[in-house]
């Protein structure tokens, strides 16, 4: 990947994956969905010598998205898909569910609202919409390394029961089958994965390598 270091930490009721990429010639760190216990994500940056200037969100869902509040600061840009922005001000229905009431936070910096390559502070990467699993679902790409959030995990693909969409979540799922090339998937939880491993063997794409 470059000139960038990459941590995960677990974090929050759920386990949800925060990632921290931190740019190996200064300070300045990416983190991407940090979703709780704050500590634990301070004390990753202390150990990288790091600090946060952007804040990526795969998706807005409460659990991806807790610590942001806390991880902010003046010099923090936060990002999200202008599809999922309601989250950050808003109670989400899967925490309405279990009970949990996180408190709304400042809207988002920046919005994402299509594909393509960005640049935000010091740091490039590529978006891709990846609706399904939330309407504003994106999967963030820094050269081969693929941030899935929950749109895809090793031998599953997100749950649609909590604001998600089949249909969406079905022309996402073929088009990432479509995907040339190969990526290291870094889902929002449980372990990393490659995206042929998933062409190969998730059962949620049984279907495309049928045809």
């Amino acid at each position: 990947m470059g000139e960038y270091k990459i941590e995960r930490v677990v974090v929050g009721q759920l386990h949800t994956n925060c990632y921290i990429i931190k740019d190996m010639d200064s300070r300045d760190a990416v983190v991407i969905d940090p979703g709780g216990e704050m500590t634990v994500i301070k004390d990753a940056l202390h150990r990288m010598n790091a600090t946060c200037r952007v804040i990526l969100l795969t998706h807005g869902h409460f659990d991806h998205i807790l610590a942001v509040g806390d991880l902010k600061t003046a010099r923090t840009v936060v990002c999200i898909h202008k599809d999922d922005a309601h989250y950050l001000t808003e109670r989400d229905m899967f925490s309405a569910i279990i009970s949990y009431d996180p408190r709304p936070f400042e809207p988002a910096d920046f919005l994402f609202e299509k594909e393509g390559k960005y640049k935000v502070d010091s740091f490039q990467f590529y978006v891709i919409p990846t609706p399904g699993h939330t309407k504003g679902s994106v999967c963030y790409v820094f050269d081969d390394i693929m941030f899935s959030g929950d749109t895809l995990f090793r031998g599953s693909v997100g749950t649609i029961d909590f604001d998600g969409d089949g249909a969406d979540m079905e022309n996402t799922l073929r088009m990432l089958y479509n995907l040339p090339g190969d990526y290291a998937v870094y889902p929002g939880h449980e372990g990393k994965t490659t995206l042929s491993d998933e062409k190969a063997h998730n059962p949620f794409f049984s279907k495309y390598r049928n045809r």
